[in-house]
């Protein structure tokens, strides 16, 4: 539902934004094996794609309001909408919670959960390709609390190609100060492959779990975080209370360590991957409350050998955080005005991605992010009402070294500005053939020239905003050989007859495909990008 609420205004706050015309714009003139469906009637919110194989895929929906509405599951073929469902909410013991869709094996799960006799209970229910249930629903996983009011916990977690999955919860009711989970590991043929309950070794109150994984080969890593002192569990609130970061590899109940001192460091945030054999764990790191990050902190290991690889913390080079940014030619001028006050909002950045490639090395990207809050007081009502700018704007593209040694950091400018709406459509997607890098994105068309090339110098670029008709969707490649940069438009919003929305696409890494999704006046359409061909 979190989700749901950033993204159900899409269809409200825009809808009278451009052409409806439903004539479709197939295929991309540039040298990308890319091409779109038609614009259709939507048939709810989206929240997810779940890719298929091909052109084909599922589409998780909310039809409704904020708070009242049903969960629907979309058949998408060739592009277009085949059937759809309402999600029968009920499992074996009745009425149920929704809680995930997942495809595995091309074969299309919902996972609900209930309540009865004391016990939390985990359902897959199967559907087949016209939106039917079949079978009788799995149980997945159970644990008892009898505590009245109570409500299931679970959480699911999937591989990157769909092979395997964990369920996790947290065990209520023990009196002890650590942290007790249970846990099962699934293939994707429902087979139950280990089961069990970890504790975290620290007081509940100084460690934080920040997040799980489950990588190709159904190994199960979770992240924690020691703090210094106590009642800092929240996470993204958290800043100068590190002490250290621990990652474990459970496996039959043991908790395998592995860890990385924070010498009383800031963590911003983090991200997980793996790629065979080697897992990693990369984030931001500074020093101090309101300073800029200072650099990328790496964790390598060895999954088969359970060694650790490399570890340690490798900062950006002088001016990389600020490079040319006051500079900037930004069409809204409301940031360089508040009070010069940068440091706390205007270097605030956010771990998008982090891919481990096939030689272990390790490619990923920053995105510039903040939120800037202007409360403006009438002296006649003696009301006051606030407006929020949403500002996502430079990506810092990187590549580490074996040795942990970045192999170039790159500054990529971009500047999107929206307001009162949380930024749906701001924001980038990025994936790697293992060759470039590639972040598509929202730009405005007066960075290009008349042949679509990126023709702005010195770190400056004018903004993107939905009140502009003149943007486009632009796609910019970097080499991860040597980190150079080309960037070009890949269709404007005139010849797409849509935005593109870069929030909900999905990356395929089975098929090697990228899935699109653009959106304009309460209709929608999908692509698709062939990155095995470029």
């Amino acid at each position: 539902m979190i989700r749901f609420l950033i993204i159900c205004s899409l269809f409200l706050v825009y809808s009278h934004f451009g052409n409806t015309q439903d004539n479709p714009w197939d295929t991309n003139e540039k040298d990308f094996d890319l091409f779109w469906g038609q614009l259709e009637r939507s048939p709810g919110t989206l929240l997810e794609i779940l890719p298929k194989n091909n052109t084909d895929f599922y589409s998780l929906r909310w039809s409704g309001g904020r708070t009242i509405g049903t969960y629907r599951v979309v058949n998408h073929e060739n592009l277009q909408l085949r059937s759809q469902a309402r999600i029968k909410q009920v499992a074996q013991t009745g009425i149920a919670n929704f809680e995930t869709a997942a495809l595995f094996n091309d074969q299309l799960y919902v996972f609900l959960s209930d309540k009865a006799d004391g016990q939390m209970l985990l359902y897959a229910q199967p559907y087949d390709d016209e939106m039917n249930t079949y079978d009788e629903s799995i149980l997945i996983a159970s644990y008892y609390n009898e505590r009245m009011g109570a409500k299931p916990n679970f959480s699911i977690k999937s591989s990157e190609n769909r092979e395997y999955f964990a369920v996790f919860w947290e065990i209520p009711g023990r009196k002890a100060r650590q942290d007790d989970y249970g846990y099962v590991i699934m293939d994707a043929q429902m087979n139950e492959l280990q089961k069990g309950e970890y504790t975290v070794p620290f007081d509940g109150n100084m460690s934080t779990i920040n997040q799980h994984h489950i990588s190709n080969n159904g190994d199960y890593f979770i992240s924690v975080t020691e703090h210094n002192t106590p009642n800092d569990r929240i996470f993204s609130r958290s800043f100068e209370n590190f002490k250290a970061i621990h990652i474990y590899k459970i496996r039959n109940n043991e908790l395998n360590e592995f860890s990385l001192d924070l010498d009383l460091k800031r963590v911003d945030d983090m991200e997980m991957s793996s790629n065979g054999n080697v897992f990693t764990l990369s984030g931001i790191y500074g020093v101090g409350r309101n300073s800029p990050i200072e650099g990328v902190f790496i964790l390598r290991y060895d999954t088969q050998k359970d060694s650790v690889l490399f570890k340690g913390f490798t900062p950006f080079e002088e001016g990389m955080i600020d490079k040319g940014w006051l500079n900037r030619n930004i069409s809204n001028s409301r940031l360089n005005n508040r009070n010069r006050n940068r440091n706390r909002e205007a270097y605030r950045y956010k771990m998008r991605d982090i891919f481990t490639l096939d030689d272990g090395t390790t490619c990923g990207s920053l995105e510039q992010y903040f939120i800037f809050e202007r409360t403006n007081y009438d002296s006649r009502t003696g009301l006051s009402t606030s407006v929020y700018y949403y500002y996502y704007d430079d990506i810092i593209a990187f590549k580490i070294g074996k040795d942990g040694n970045f192999d170039w950091q790159k500054r990529i400018p971009k500047s999107q500005i929206s307001t009162n709406d949380g930024g749906p459509f701001s924001s980038y997607s990025s994936f790697t053939n293992g060759e470039n890098m590639y972040f598509i994105f929202n730009d405005n068309l007066k960075n290009y020239n008349e042949n679509g090339k990126f023709s702005r110098e010195n770190n400056t670029c004018y903004s993107f905003n939905l009140s502009r008709r003149k943007n486009a969707a632009a796609i910019c490649t970097v080499n991860l050989e040597d980190g150079n940069t080309a960037r070009e438009t890949l269709f404007t919003r005139k010849e797409l007859k849509s935005i593109v929305v870069p929030k909900m696409f999905k990356l395929d890494v089975i098929n090697k495909k990228l899935l699109l999704y653009a959106l304009m006046s309460g209709k929608e359409k999908f692509g698709i990008l062939n990155y095995s061909k470029i």
